[in-house]
């Protein structure tokens, strides 16, 4: 008890020093005399109107905004026993933020804050995560995963709302990267209610949760209704979550971060637990918000949100070396979906060629001009459509098949380049590229996508080495390596003007302008990568199998692991930088695969090859005519088609047992 004195008292000490540099901050400077006369001795003067409208809100926003996303942190990671739980990974964020999007879409008119949309996004992702993670009985990492996951099919239909309805979606990407910047004191009226309700819950049900942490039966033969509690405690972090993201957006880490520190620092009760990290996740946002205030020059806002990933990034490498460490190499071998009655694997291979020249053969014939004989046919079908159609093939079967091998060789059908960090990597150095060398070409561009990815794998693999390459470390520095990548990409896009509708193009996965350099560049990746990995395949039916079946056989999993995860990061890494950030591609086709083919490697290489072209092309196909003259991203299209899909396949492959 005297330990967790000391910690608030010291938290607040810290708090009240980085208010006072954050109420500093701006481009008026303003004296300690100045502030401490605008909160006591009001006299109306701009000074004080500045202080009492602008700067005090928004200190007041991250105050309450960061204890209350630290209390939902304490809550999930307690009740659903999951160390790396927290709204943003697993997803109850992303989940707001598309339902808030959604509604600005739609409701354009609304000029309120909009809670209840939050509140139902946060509600409809939590209630599928626990679905997907096998609820309580999950361990740790599946059901961290299983937001992730999620939180791609949310961000990928983001992403498509704001390309399709720009202007109604305008102003929402600061707000979506998490940004406490306030007019007026509507948002602190609206929140501080909430979250106090949220924490005097908290507490009331604090000694129920310690009894809890017994394990259920034990819980239950005290007399203690264990579901009943455990949803009332989640809900509670539901609400305070959604009552946060509905007036400053999404903001990641704060709930990991927090909890875990006051953890480290020795306290054990739940009650201390909550009035600490309640002080400590104001302590870090605020903190935060300083930080990228220190870095804001002129009209141009950083986002909070993005810092406190990069401030999150790295403390949760340290969770994922404590997490990994303790559950070490899976024993298990991929678990997988099949059906029950299967086409011949050779009727199944020209069925699908036959489908690809169809598809081919249409997106020739359609799209910016009719397919009639005319002076610039040959120019058009030569020079424009052709190449554009065979990049969106090749880059689909790239994209797909280092899919396939990442998510054999660590074990989980959620892996693919975005889950991993390859893509998010690509997606920082191609901004780079286009924002700071000048003169840019597609060249250009590629080239530093490509060097950004290799970077972010490179990352990630140094970081796993001392685990040897355990599937559980390189998924979750992956992911830490992602938070910081697309942190920094937010920061890039929201403080440039110039490409910034280029970039946003570019982040959704376009095909858009591909020329013949292009498809020599996949082809040569394939030719070379491609035969690779069919040698690999061999040694990939065993691995599949699990660690110890594929060892007692003698095959060396640590050294198939890594040549297989090199490949697959070497064609996602030459994909990705050729068509932007194509997500879905490497998730779905690899699935569609198995299903239809079962679990031979070699069989589902050339599936799942064929079907990746498959999908892209179509995406392409659909994004050329739909709304056409103007074009959507083939990426947002796979995205739009891959969502529903990817989501019924996570429900179906969750139900499968051991």
């Amino acid at each position: 008890m005297l330990m967790n004195k000391r910690i608030v008292v010291l938290g607040l000490v810290i708090l009240a020093v980085l208010s006072l540099i954050h109420i500093k901050q701006g481009s008026v400077d303003l004296s300690v005399r100045t502030i401490v006369g605008a909160i006591f001795k009001y006299d109306q003067s701009v000074e004080h109107d500045l202080i009492r409208d602008l700067r005090l809100p928004r200190l007041v926003i991250g105050i309450i905004a960061g204890g209350s996303l630290a209390i939902s942190g304490v809550l999930f990671q307690s009740l659903m026993r999951n160390p790396l739980a927290s709204a943003s990974t697993l997803g109850v964020s992303a989940g707001s933020y598309f339902s808030v999007v959604l509604f600005s879409v739609f409701f354009s008119g609304f000029r309120g804050i909009p809670f209840f949309p939050a509140l139902v996004g946060a509600l409809i992702a939590a209630i599928v995560v626990l679905i997907l993670g096998r609820g309580r009985g999950a361990d740790p990492v599946r059901m961290t995963l299983a937001g992730v996951a999620l939180s791609l099919v949310f961000s990928s239909m983001t992403s498509a709302l704001q390309l399709l309805f720009e202007h109604e979606s305008k102003g929402l990407f600061l707000w979506g990267a998490g940004s406490l910047v306030q007019n007026s004191w509507r948002g602190v009226k609206f929140a501080l209610p909430l979250v106090l309700v949220c924490l005097a819950f908290s507490l009331i049900i604090s000694r129920k949760i310690d009894i809890m942490q017994l394990g259920d039966d034990t819980a239950s033969s005290l007399g203690l209704n264990v579901v009943l509690y455990r949803y009332i405690g989640i809900g509670i972090g539901i609400l305070a979550t959604s009552s946060v993201v509905a007036v400053v957006g999404p903001i990641a880490f704060v709930g990991i971060v927090a909890p875990h520190i006051v953890k480290r620092l020795g306290v054990k009760k739940t009650r201390e637990i909550l009035v600490s990290s309640f002080v400590l996740g104001a302590v870090v946002l605020v903190g935060a918000d300083a930080l990228a205030r220190a870095f804001t020059s002129g009209s141009y806002e950083l986002p909070v949100g993005a810092f406190t990933a990069i401030i999150g990034g790295p403390w949760l490498i340290y969770l994922a070396f404590k997490t990994g460490k303790n559950m070490g190499n899976s024993s298990y071998g991929l678990l997988v979906q099949t059906g029950k009655k299967r086409l011949a694997y050779k009727a199944l291979v020209i069925g699908l060629c036959l489908v690809i020249l169809l598809v081919f053969v249409l997106s020739l014939g359609n799209g910016g001009s009719s397919f009639l004989r005319s002076a610039t046919r040959d120019f058009v079908i030569a020079r424009i459509r052709l190449p554009r159609i065979v990049t969106a093939l090749l880059a689909g079967i790239v994209l797909a098949i280092s899919g396939f091998l990442l998510q054999t060789v660590l074990n989980n059908t959620l892996a693919d380049p975005s889950t991993l960090g390859v893509t998010p990597g690509a997606a920082l150095g191609a901004l780079v590229a286009i924002y700071f060398l000048k003169g840019s070409t597609s060249l250009t561009i590629s080239i530093s996508a490509f060097i950004g990815a290799l970077a972010a794998a490179a990352v990630i693999f140094i970081i796993s080495k001392r685990s040897k390459y355990n599937p559980i470390m390189l998924i979750l520095v992956g992911m830490a390596v992602t938070a910081i990548c697309d942190a920094a990409v937010n920061i890039i896009v929201i403080n440039t003007t110039v490409g910034k509708s280029a970039s946003l193009v570019w982040l959704a996965g376009s095909t858009y302008g591909r020329n013949w350099t292009n498809v020599m560049t996949l082809l040569v990746a394939i030719l070379t990568l491609g035969p690779i990995a069919w040698l690999l395949c061999r040694n990939l039916d065993a691995v599949m199998l699990g660690q110890d079946i594929a060892t007692a056989i003698g095959t060396n999993v640590q050294r198939i692991r890594l040549l297989s995860s090199l490949v697959g990061i070497l064609l996602a890494a030459i994909g990705v930088a050729t068509v932007g950030t194509v997500g879905f591609i490497g998730l779905l086709a690899p699935h569609m695969a198995r299903f239809l083919t079962g679990i031979k490697h070699r069989k589902n290489l050339v599936v799942t090859g064929l079907l990746g072209g498959l999908l892209l092309m179509t995406a392409d196909l659909i994004g050329r005519v739909v709304i056409y003259p103007s074009e959507i991203p083939s990426g947002l299209v796979v995205s739009i088609i891959g969502a529903p899909y990817f989501l019924w396949l996570l429900y179906s492959t969750s139900k499968l047992k051991r």
